[in-house]
């Protein structure tokens, strides 16, 4: 027979749950990379089809070189920053799609590189041409 206090408290557990796993079900974490990067001495590359995150790395750049940059998106955004060691802002860019540049190096060091997707697919480069021979 159907105790109405106890099983209708039952039921209505049992609903609330079931929507709730329903709906957190949707909250899963989305892809924030994927695609292929090179970093080494005379470069620092990535091409992805999803990049929703920071990657970031360093270049020893001699005074006289040159950085060129390239940019290439068909979806997203991307903020970039090219930084020294002593935190000197040499590049920002940000809601950057498609662009491409040269940086003149004035100063030996380490230059950090920075770039952080949102919602972005294309490609990135940075490549350290020796003794500005563009």
């Amino acid at each position: 027979m159907f105790n109405w206090n106890t099983d209708y408290k039952r039921v209505r557990w049992f609903i609330m749950i079931a929507a709730m796993l329903f709906l957190l079900t949707g909250c899963g974490k989305s892809s924030i990379f994927d695609g292929s990067r090179v970093s080494n001495a005379s470069e620092f590359q990535m091409e992805y089809s999803v990049l929703n995150r920071e990657e970031t790395a360093e270049l020893v750049l001699q005074a006289g070189e040159q950085l060129r940059v390239s940019l290439s998106h068909t979806k997203g955004t991307v903020d970039v920053t090219v930084v020294t060691d002593g935190n000197e802002l040499i590049y920002r860019g940000n809601g950057q799609q498609n662009a491409e540049f040269i940086l003149e190096i004035t100063e030996t060091g380490n230059y950090h590189i920075s770039v952080s997707g949102h919602q972005a697919k294309g490609n990135v480069s940075f490549t350290r041409i020796p003794g500005g021979l563009e």
